[in-house]
Protein backbone atom coordinates (compact mmCIF):
# COMPACT_ATOMS: atom_id res chain seq x y z
CA UNK A 1 0.00 0.00 0.00
CA UNK A 2 2.82 2.32 0.80
CA UNK A 3 4.23 1.55 -2.65
CA UNK A 4 0.91 2.27 -4.39
CA UNK A 5 0.38 5.55 -2.67
CA UNK A 6 2.81 7.53 -4.79
CA UNK A 7 1.31 5.89 -7.92
CA UNK A 8 -2.21 6.93 -6.97
CA UNK A 9 -0.99 10.38 -6.23
CA UNK A 10 0.48 10.64 -9.68
CA UNK A 11 -2.45 8.99 -11.60
CA UNK A 12 -5.49 9.98 -9.62
CA UNK A 13 -6.75 12.41 -12.26
CA UNK A 14 -6.65 9.77 -15.03
CA UNK A 15 -8.36 7.24 -12.80
CA UNK A 16 -11.08 9.74 -11.97
CA UNK A 17 -11.76 10.43 -15.67
CA UNK A 18 -11.86 6.70 -16.40
CA UNK A 19 -14.35 6.13 -13.59
CA UNK A 20 -16.58 8.94 -14.87
CA UNK A 21 -16.53 7.43 -18.42
CA UNK A 22 -17.45 3.99 -17.11
CA UNK A 23 -20.34 5.40 -15.13
CA UNK A 24 -21.58 7.39 -18.17
CA UNK A 25 -21.43 4.35 -20.46
CA UNK A 26 -23.26 2.25 -17.92
CA UNK A 27 -25.96 4.91 -17.61
CA UNK A 28 -26.43 5.10 -21.41
CA UNK A 29 -26.59 1.32 -21.69
CA UNK A 30 -29.17 1.15 -18.93
CA UNK A 31 -31.19 3.90 -20.65
CA UNK A 32 -31.03 2.10 -24.04
CA UNK A 33 -32.22 -1.26 -22.67
CA UNK A 34 -34.52 -0.17 -19.86
CA UNK A 35 -38.00 -1.75 -20.40
CA UNK A 36 -39.86 1.54 -19.98
CA UNK A 37 -37.56 3.56 -22.20
CA UNK A 38 -36.64 0.95 -24.78
CA UNK A 39 -39.01 2.18 -27.55
CA UNK A 40 -38.26 5.87 -27.23
CA UNK A 41 -36.54 7.68 -30.11
CA UNK A 42 -33.35 8.37 -28.08
CA UNK A 43 -33.09 4.75 -26.93
CA UNK A 44 -33.48 3.46 -30.50
CA UNK A 45 -30.74 5.84 -31.68
CA UNK A 46 -28.43 4.53 -28.92
CA UNK A 47 -29.02 1.02 -30.26
CA UNK A 48 -27.72 2.07 -33.67
CA UNK A 49 -26.83 -1.48 -34.68
CA UNK A 50 -30.47 -2.57 -34.69
CA UNK A 51 -32.70 -2.11 -37.81
CA UNK A 52 -35.46 0.52 -37.59
CA UNK A 53 -38.92 -1.00 -37.02
CA UNK A 54 -41.45 -0.74 -39.91
CA UNK A 55 -43.71 2.34 -39.82
CA UNK A 56 -47.09 1.97 -38.25
CA UNK A 57 -49.77 1.86 -41.02
CA UNK A 58 -52.05 4.89 -41.17
CA UNK A 59 -55.00 2.61 -41.98
CA UNK A 60 -55.52 -0.55 -39.94
CA UNK A 61 -55.07 -3.83 -41.76
CA UNK A 62 -58.12 -4.69 -43.84
CA UNK A 63 -59.66 -1.24 -43.51
CA UNK A 64 -58.72 -0.22 -47.09
CA UNK A 65 -60.47 -3.27 -48.55
CA UNK A 66 -63.58 -2.49 -46.51
CA UNK A 67 -63.62 1.09 -47.81
CA UNK A 68 -63.23 -0.08 -51.40
CA UNK A 69 -66.14 -2.48 -51.02
CA UNK A 70 -68.23 0.34 -49.58
CA UNK A 71 -67.29 2.56 -52.52
CA UNK A 72 -68.28 -0.15 -55.01
CA UNK A 73 -71.58 -0.57 -53.21
CA UNK A 74 -72.16 3.19 -53.43
CA UNK A 75 -71.41 3.10 -57.18
CA UNK A 76 -74.07 0.46 -57.68
CA UNK A 77 -76.72 2.71 -56.20
CA UNK A 78 -76.75 4.98 -59.31
CA UNK A 79 -80.14 3.56 -60.28
CA UNK A 80 -83.21 5.73 -60.47
CA UNK A 81 -86.86 4.80 -60.79
CA UNK A 82 -89.31 6.92 -62.79
CA UNK A 83 -92.99 6.02 -62.74
CA UNK A 84 -94.95 6.30 -66.00
CA UNK A 85 -96.81 9.48 -64.98
CA UNK A 86 -93.57 11.31 -64.22
CA UNK A 87 -91.98 10.04 -67.44
CA UNK A 88 -94.94 11.39 -69.37
CA UNK A 89 -94.78 14.74 -67.57
CA UNK A 90 -91.06 15.04 -68.35
CA UNK A 91 -91.54 14.00 -71.98
CA UNK A 92 -89.07 11.17 -71.45
CA UNK A 93 -88.02 9.62 -74.75
CA UNK A 94 -85.91 6.52 -75.33
CA UNK A 95 -83.91 5.39 -78.32
CA UNK A 96 -82.83 1.90 -79.32
CA UNK A 97 -79.10 1.32 -79.71
CA UNK A 98 -78.70 -0.03 -83.22
CA UNK A 99 -76.08 -0.89 -85.80
CA UNK A 100 -76.19 1.36 -88.84
CA UNK A 101 -73.98 2.90 -91.49
CA UNK A 102 -72.34 5.93 -89.93
CA UNK A 103 -71.92 7.94 -93.11
CA UNK A 104 -70.80 11.51 -92.72
CA UNK A 105 -69.57 13.58 -95.70
CA UNK A 106 -66.18 15.26 -95.45
CA UNK A 107 -66.67 18.92 -96.30
CA UNK A 108 -63.78 21.13 -97.33
CA UNK A 109 -62.70 23.60 -100.02
CA UNK A 110 -60.83 22.99 -103.26
CA UNK A 111 -59.12 24.82 -106.10
CA UNK A 112 -59.71 24.13 -109.79
CA UNK A 113 -56.59 23.44 -111.84
CA UNK A 114 -55.84 22.01 -115.31
CA UNK A 115 -55.22 18.32 -115.81
CA UNK A 116 -51.43 18.18 -115.95
CA UNK A 117 -51.59 15.18 -118.29
CA UNK A 118 -53.37 17.34 -120.89
CA UNK A 119 -50.94 20.28 -120.94
CA UNK A 120 -48.93 20.72 -124.16
CA UNK A 121 -45.80 22.87 -124.50
CA UNK A 122 -45.04 24.17 -128.02
CA UNK A 123 -41.38 24.77 -128.98
CA UNK A 124 -39.28 24.80 -132.13
CA UNK A 125 -36.31 22.56 -132.77
CA UNK A 126 -34.50 25.10 -134.93
CA UNK A 127 -33.40 28.68 -134.53
CA UNK A 128 -35.33 31.32 -136.46
CA UNK A 129 -37.65 34.31 -136.50
CA UNK A 130 -41.44 34.37 -136.18
CA UNK A 131 -43.12 36.10 -139.11
CA UNK A 132 -46.80 35.58 -138.20
CA UNK A 133 -48.58 34.48 -135.01
CA UNK A 134 -52.10 33.03 -135.22
CA UNK A 135 -52.37 32.27 -131.51
CA UNK A 136 -52.78 35.86 -130.43
CA UNK A 137 -53.77 35.91 -126.74
CA UNK A 138 -53.99 33.86 -123.57
CA UNK A 139 -57.33 32.15 -123.15
CA UNK A 140 -57.80 31.61 -126.89
CA UNK A 141 -59.24 28.21 -127.74
CA UNK A 142 -57.01 26.31 -130.15
CA UNK A 143 -58.00 23.20 -132.11
CA UNK A 144 -55.55 20.45 -132.96
CA UNK A 145 -54.08 21.07 -136.45
CA UNK A 146 -54.87 24.80 -136.38
CA UNK A 147 -51.99 27.08 -137.56
CA UNK A 148 -50.13 28.68 -134.65
CA UNK A 149 -47.27 30.64 -136.25
CA UNK A 150 -44.93 30.82 -139.25
CA UNK A 151 -41.16 30.57 -138.79
CA UNK A 152 -38.30 31.70 -141.01
CA UNK A 153 -35.19 29.60 -140.35
CA UNK A 154 -32.03 29.53 -142.52
CA UNK A 155 -31.58 25.88 -141.52
CA UNK A 156 -35.06 25.01 -142.82
CA UNK A 157 -34.46 26.86 -146.06
CA UNK A 158 -31.13 25.07 -146.59
CA UNK A 159 -32.63 21.67 -145.85
CA UNK A 160 -35.44 22.25 -148.35
CA UNK A 161 -32.84 23.05 -151.00
CA UNK A 162 -30.89 19.91 -150.11
CA UNK A 163 -34.07 17.86 -150.45
CA UNK A 164 -34.77 19.23 -153.92
CA UNK A 165 -31.17 18.54 -154.95
CA UNK A 166 -31.42 15.01 -153.57
CA UNK A 167 -34.58 14.42 -155.58
CA UNK A 168 -32.87 15.53 -158.80
CA UNK A 169 -29.78 13.44 -157.95
CA UNK A 170 -31.91 10.37 -157.39
CA UNK A 171 -33.44 10.84 -160.81
CA UNK A 172 -30.02 11.19 -162.44
CA UNK A 173 -28.38 8.38 -160.45
CA UNK A 174 -31.22 6.07 -161.37
CA UNK A 175 -29.89 5.92 -164.97
CA UNK A 176 -26.50 4.64 -163.83
CA UNK A 177 -25.51 1.07 -164.65
CA UNK A 178 -23.96 0.68 -161.21
CA UNK A 179 -26.30 -0.44 -158.45
CA UNK A 180 -24.39 1.35 -155.69
CA UNK A 181 -24.78 4.65 -157.53
CA UNK A 182 -28.50 4.09 -158.03
CA UNK A 183 -28.96 3.33 -154.30
CA UNK A 184 -27.02 6.41 -153.18
CA UNK A 185 -29.57 8.72 -154.76
CA UNK A 186 -32.37 7.23 -152.69
CA UNK A 187 -30.27 7.48 -149.52
CA UNK A 188 -29.71 11.22 -150.03
CA UNK A 189 -33.45 11.82 -150.46
CA UNK A 190 -34.32 9.80 -147.37
CA UNK A 191 -31.75 11.65 -145.22
CA UNK A 192 -33.05 15.08 -146.26
CA UNK A 193 -36.70 14.05 -145.74
CA UNK A 194 -35.89 12.63 -142.31
CA UNK A 195 -34.28 15.92 -141.26
CA UNK A 196 -37.37 17.90 -142.30
CA UNK A 197 -39.64 15.52 -140.38
CA UNK A 198 -37.52 15.85 -137.23
CA UNK A 199 -37.90 19.62 -137.47
CA UNK A 200 -41.72 19.20 -137.42
CA UNK A 201 -42.32 19.83 -141.12
CA UNK A 202 -45.57 18.00 -141.91
CA UNK A 203 -45.86 15.30 -144.61
CA UNK A 204 -48.25 17.57 -146.53
CA UNK A 205 -45.63 20.35 -146.61
CA UNK A 206 -42.95 17.90 -147.81
CA UNK A 207 -45.29 16.59 -150.51
CA UNK A 208 -46.01 20.17 -151.63
CA UNK A 209 -42.25 20.85 -151.80
CA UNK A 210 -41.79 17.79 -154.04
CA UNK A 211 -44.71 18.84 -156.25
CA UNK A 212 -43.84 22.52 -156.68
CA UNK A 213 -40.06 22.31 -156.43
CA UNK A 214 -40.05 25.70 -154.75
CA UNK A 215 -38.42 26.44 -151.38
CA UNK A 216 -40.69 28.16 -148.88
CA UNK A 217 -39.13 30.94 -146.86
CA UNK A 218 -41.45 30.59 -143.82
CA UNK A 219 -42.78 27.27 -142.62
CA UNK A 220 -46.17 27.16 -140.89
CA UNK A 221 -46.35 25.30 -137.57
CA UNK A 222 -49.63 23.73 -136.43
CA UNK A 223 -51.07 23.05 -132.98
CA UNK A 224 -50.10 19.54 -131.83
CA UNK A 225 -53.16 19.32 -129.52
CA UNK A 226 -56.38 21.12 -128.70
CA UNK A 227 -56.55 23.41 -125.72
CA UNK A 228 -56.65 26.90 -124.32
CA UNK A 229 -53.57 29.11 -124.52
CA UNK A 230 -52.40 29.61 -120.94
CA UNK A 231 -48.98 31.12 -121.78
CA UNK A 232 -47.64 32.83 -124.90
CA UNK A 233 -44.19 34.08 -125.96
CA UNK A 234 -44.65 33.99 -129.74
CA UNK A 235 -44.82 37.48 -131.28
CA UNK A 236 -44.14 38.55 -134.87
CA UNK A 237 -40.50 39.41 -135.44
CA UNK A 238 -39.35 37.62 -132.29
CA UNK A 239 -36.18 35.57 -132.54
CA UNK A 240 -36.71 32.11 -131.08
CA UNK A 241 -34.34 29.42 -129.91
CA UNK A 242 -35.05 25.70 -129.44
CA UNK A 243 -35.21 26.14 -125.64
CA UNK A 244 -37.91 28.86 -125.76
CA UNK A 245 -41.46 27.75 -124.93
CA UNK A 246 -43.67 29.63 -127.39
CA UNK A 247 -47.12 28.43 -126.29
CA UNK A 248 -48.64 26.42 -123.45
CA UNK A 249 -51.93 24.71 -124.32
CA UNK A 250 -54.21 23.23 -121.66
CA UNK A 251 -57.04 20.88 -122.60
CA UNK A 252 -59.80 21.74 -120.10
CA UNK A 253 -62.31 19.11 -121.22
CA UNK A 254 -61.17 17.13 -118.17
CA UNK A 255 -60.18 19.11 -115.10
CA UNK A 256 -58.87 18.61 -111.59
CA UNK A 257 -60.07 19.95 -108.26
CA UNK A 258 -57.52 19.75 -105.45
CA UNK A 259 -59.16 19.68 -102.02
CA UNK A 260 -57.45 20.15 -98.65
CA UNK A 261 -58.46 17.31 -96.33
CA UNK A 262 -57.41 17.23 -92.67
CA UNK A 263 -55.29 14.29 -91.60
CA UNK A 264 -57.99 13.14 -89.17
CA UNK A 265 -60.37 12.59 -92.14
CA UNK A 266 -57.86 10.97 -94.49
CA UNK A 267 -58.42 7.49 -93.09
CA UNK A 268 -61.94 7.52 -94.60
CA UNK A 269 -60.91 8.85 -98.04
CA UNK A 270 -59.82 6.48 -100.79
CA UNK A 271 -59.40 6.59 -104.61
CA UNK A 272 -62.65 6.12 -106.48
CA UNK A 273 -64.68 7.90 -103.80
CA UNK A 274 -67.54 10.02 -105.09
CA UNK A 275 -67.09 13.77 -104.67
CA UNK A 276 -69.30 16.76 -105.32
CA UNK A 277 -68.46 20.42 -105.86
CA UNK A 278 -70.83 23.36 -105.48
CA UNK A 279 -70.54 26.13 -108.07
CA UNK A 280 -71.23 29.82 -107.36
CA UNK A 281 -74.77 29.44 -108.78
CA UNK A 282 -75.40 26.62 -106.22
CA UNK A 283 -75.43 23.96 -108.94
CA UNK A 284 -73.34 20.85 -108.37
CA UNK A 285 -71.02 18.62 -110.37
CA UNK A 286 -70.03 15.06 -109.50
CA UNK A 287 -66.53 13.64 -109.86
CA UNK A 288 -64.28 10.95 -108.44
CA UNK A 289 -61.18 10.93 -106.24
CA UNK A 290 -58.23 9.89 -108.41
CA UNK A 291 -55.22 10.65 -106.20
CA UNK A 292 -54.37 11.25 -102.52
CA UNK A 293 -51.08 13.00 -101.87
CA UNK A 294 -49.05 10.93 -99.37
CA UNK A 295 -47.42 14.08 -97.94
CA UNK A 296 -49.01 16.22 -95.19
CA UNK A 297 -48.70 20.01 -95.32
CA UNK A 298 -46.98 20.78 -91.97
CA UNK A 299 -48.52 24.25 -91.51
CA UNK A 300 -52.17 23.33 -92.22
CA UNK A 301 -52.03 19.61 -91.28
CA UNK A 302 -53.86 18.78 -94.51
CA UNK A 303 -53.17 16.62 -97.56
CA UNK A 304 -54.11 17.31 -101.17
CA UNK A 305 -56.91 15.08 -102.48
CA UNK A 306 -57.44 15.28 -106.23
CA UNK A 307 -60.86 14.89 -107.84
CA UNK A 308 -61.38 14.57 -111.59
CA UNK A 309 -64.38 16.07 -113.40
CA UNK A 310 -65.73 16.04 -116.94
CA UNK A 311 -65.68 19.68 -118.06
CA UNK A 312 -66.92 19.63 -121.64
CA UNK A 313 -69.33 22.47 -120.81
CA UNK A 314 -66.37 24.52 -119.46
CA UNK A 315 -68.22 25.31 -116.22
CA UNK A 316 -65.10 24.70 -114.12
CA UNK A 317 -62.33 27.20 -114.76
CA UNK A 318 -58.77 27.04 -113.42
CA UNK A 319 -58.29 29.19 -110.35
CA UNK A 320 -61.86 28.86 -109.02
CA UNK A 321 -62.38 28.07 -105.33
CA UNK A 322 -65.24 25.68 -104.61
CA UNK A 323 -66.91 23.88 -101.73
CA UNK A 324 -66.15 20.17 -101.89
CA UNK A 325 -68.13 17.34 -100.30
CA UNK A 326 -66.67 13.82 -100.23
CA UNK A 327 -69.26 11.07 -99.92
CA UNK A 328 -67.53 9.02 -97.22
CA UNK A 329 -69.18 5.66 -96.55
CA UNK A 330 -68.20 3.41 -93.66
CA UNK A 331 -69.26 -0.09 -92.63
CA UNK A 332 -72.14 -0.48 -90.17
CA UNK A 333 -71.30 0.44 -86.59
CA UNK A 334 -73.13 0.60 -83.27
CA UNK A 335 -74.48 4.13 -82.77
CA UNK A 336 -76.22 6.07 -80.00
CA UNK A 337 -77.94 9.50 -80.27
CA UNK A 338 -75.79 12.43 -79.19
CA UNK A 339 -78.41 13.80 -76.82
CA UNK A 340 -78.36 10.49 -74.93
CA UNK A 341 -74.69 10.84 -73.91
CA UNK A 342 -73.40 12.77 -70.90
CA UNK A 343 -69.81 13.81 -71.58
CA UNK A 344 -68.05 14.81 -68.35
CA UNK A 345 -64.75 15.42 -70.08
CA UNK A 346 -63.25 12.26 -68.63
CA UNK A 347 -66.16 9.86 -69.04
CA UNK A 348 -69.19 9.31 -71.24
CA UNK A 349 -72.35 8.15 -69.46
CA UNK A 350 -75.76 7.01 -70.69
CA UNK A 351 -79.02 6.33 -68.83
CA UNK A 352 -79.99 2.77 -69.77
CA UNK A 353 -83.63 1.69 -69.59
CA UNK A 354 -83.70 -1.52 -67.49
CA UNK A 355 -87.48 -1.87 -67.77
CA UNK A 356 -90.33 -1.25 -65.32
CA UNK A 357 -89.37 2.40 -64.98
CA UNK A 358 -85.85 1.61 -63.75
CA UNK A 359 -82.90 3.44 -65.31
CA UNK A 360 -79.22 2.90 -64.53
CA UNK A 361 -76.23 5.06 -65.38
CA UNK A 362 -73.58 3.24 -67.38
CA UNK A 363 -70.16 4.33 -68.54
CA UNK A 364 -69.45 3.80 -72.26
CA UNK A 365 -66.69 4.55 -74.73
CA UNK A 366 -67.64 6.54 -77.82
CA UNK A 367 -65.79 6.89 -81.12
CA UNK A 368 -66.52 9.14 -84.08
CA UNK A 369 -68.85 12.07 -83.50
CA UNK A 370 -71.43 12.77 -86.18
CA UNK A 371 -74.11 15.40 -86.56
CA UNK A 372 -76.73 13.27 -84.75
CA UNK A 373 -74.94 10.17 -83.46
CA UNK A 374 -71.86 8.85 -81.71
CA UNK A 375 -70.32 5.54 -82.64
CA UNK A 376 -70.07 3.22 -79.63
CA UNK A 377 -66.81 1.42 -79.00
CA UNK A 378 -67.82 -0.37 -75.81
CA UNK A 379 -70.40 -0.36 -73.01
CA UNK A 380 -73.61 -0.93 -74.98
CA UNK A 381 -75.17 -3.70 -77.04
CA UNK A 382 -77.55 -3.57 -79.98
CA UNK A 383 -81.17 -3.56 -78.88
CA UNK A 384 -80.70 -1.79 -75.52
CA UNK A 385 -82.69 1.36 -74.84
CA UNK A 386 -81.23 4.64 -73.61
CA UNK A 387 -82.93 7.83 -72.45
CA UNK A 388 -82.75 10.86 -74.73
CA UNK A 389 -82.52 14.55 -73.80
CA UNK A 390 -80.57 13.39 -70.77
CA UNK A 391 -79.15 16.83 -70.01
CA UNK A 392 -82.68 18.22 -69.63
CA UNK A 393 -83.54 15.41 -67.23
CA UNK A 394 -80.45 16.13 -65.14
CA UNK A 395 -81.29 19.82 -64.91
CA UNK A 396 -84.89 18.98 -63.92
CA UNK A 397 -84.35 16.20 -61.40
CA UNK A 398 -82.13 16.73 -58.37
CA UNK A 399 -81.83 13.03 -57.51
CA UNK A 400 -80.78 12.13 -61.03
CA UNK A 401 -78.25 14.95 -60.89
CA UNK A 402 -76.78 13.51 -57.70
CA UNK A 403 -76.60 10.06 -59.28
CA UNK A 404 -74.73 11.44 -62.28
CA UNK A 405 -72.29 13.35 -60.06
CA UNK A 406 -71.70 10.23 -58.00
CA UNK A 407 -71.09 8.10 -61.12
CA UNK A 408 -68.82 10.65 -62.76
CA UNK A 409 -66.77 11.12 -59.57
CA UNK A 410 -67.56 14.85 -59.21
CA UNK A 411 -68.96 16.14 -55.93
CA UNK A 412 -71.69 18.75 -56.06
CA UNK A 413 -70.46 22.15 -54.84
CA UNK A 414 -72.17 24.06 -52.09
CA UNK A 415 -75.51 25.44 -53.23
CA UNK A 416 -74.63 28.75 -51.53
CA UNK A 417 -71.72 29.23 -53.97
CA UNK A 418 -73.28 29.99 -57.35
CA UNK A 419 -69.92 31.09 -58.75
CA UNK A 420 -68.24 27.78 -58.06
CA UNK A 421 -66.32 26.33 -61.02
CA UNK A 422 -68.54 24.32 -63.34
CA UNK A 423 -71.75 26.04 -62.26
CA UNK A 424 -72.56 27.04 -65.83
CA UNK A 425 -74.31 23.75 -66.42
CA UNK A 426 -71.43 21.66 -67.79
CA UNK A 427 -72.62 18.05 -67.48
CA UNK A 428 -70.99 16.08 -64.73
CA UNK A 429 -68.21 18.61 -64.23
CA UNK A 430 -69.78 20.83 -61.59
CA UNK A 431 -73.03 21.97 -60.06
CA UNK A 432 -76.36 21.57 -61.82
CA UNK A 433 -79.13 24.10 -61.19
CA UNK A 434 -80.89 23.17 -57.96
CA UNK A 435 -84.39 22.45 -59.21
CA UNK A 436 -87.17 21.21 -56.92
CA UNK A 437 -87.56 17.47 -57.08
CA UNK A 438 -90.58 16.29 -59.02
CA UNK A 439 -92.70 13.54 -57.50
CA UNK A 440 -92.29 10.07 -58.83
CA UNK A 441 -88.48 9.85 -59.03
CA UNK A 442 -86.27 8.18 -56.44
CA UNK A 443 -82.86 6.62 -55.96
CA UNK A 444 -82.52 2.92 -55.53
CA UNK A 445 -83.70 2.15 -52.08
CA UNK A 446 -85.07 5.70 -51.53
CA UNK A 447 -88.59 7.07 -51.36
CA UNK A 448 -90.48 8.26 -54.38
Amino acid sequence: MKRMTPFLKRRWRALLILAVLIVALATLAAFAFAPGLRETTVARKLRFWEKAPPPIPAVPAGQLGVEMEQADAAQQTSVVTIDPSTAQALGLLTAVVESRAFNQPVRTTGRVMPDERRITHVQTKVEGWIEQAFGNFEGQQITKGQPLFTLYSPDLVATQQEYLIALKARQDFGKSEFEIVRDSGGSLVEAARRRLQLWDVTPQQIAELEKTGKVRKAITYYAPASGVITARKAFPGTRVMPDVELYTLADLSTIWVEADVYESDLMNVRPGLRGEVTLPDNSTLVGRVTFINPLIEPTTRTAKVRLEFNNTAMRLKPGMFLNVSLDVRQPSQLVVPRDAVIDTGMRQLVLVDDGNGRFSLREIKVGTQGQEYYTVRSGLSAGEKVARNIQYLIDSETQLKQAVEQKSGAAAPNAASPNAPGSAGEPGAGAMPNMPNMPGMSDKGGKK
